[in-house]
């Protein structure tokens, strides 16, 4: 991803300091390095999508969506990009940016719990 595309997304957050999600088009070879390495973009398919092409990104703010004040103070960020379809429309974007918000806050608690586990499992060995 070049530097201009981490710029932009975040000109476009500081713009918008409430926001969450951010839905653009994607940049050319954006995620060239991931193709490299073999792997693929995370993709994110909304409830009313049909088969349209993934030529648009989701760029989701981590610690924005968590709330984090700690790290709005100091400027850390967290960012999650995955490759979407179009979402044209003030309707279709709000849709989407909900049920993408919820799938995230699911992955993300998914996680959490996991790692809990795991460590409470190593604590009981």
């Amino acid at each position: 991803m070049s530097a201009e595309t981490l710029h932009n997304d975040r000109s476009w957050f500081a713009s918008h300091p409430d926001a969450v999600v951010r839905f653009r088009r994607q940049r050319l070879d954006e995620f060239a390095g991931l193709a490299a390495r073999g792997e693929q973009a995370p993709v994110f398919r909304p409830s009313f999508s049909r088969e349209e092409a993934l030529t648009w990104v989701a760029v989701v703010d981590l610690f924005q969506l968590l709330h984090d004040a700690n790290a709005a103070a100091d400027g850390t960020r967290m960012r999650l990009r995955l490759r979407t379809i179009p979402i044209r429309g003030a309707a279709a974007r709000s849709q989407a940016k909900a049920e993408l918000i919820k799938a995230v806050a699911r992955e993300l608690l998914e996680q959490a719990l996991l790692d809990e586990a795991l460590h409470h499992n190593l604590d009981v060995a």
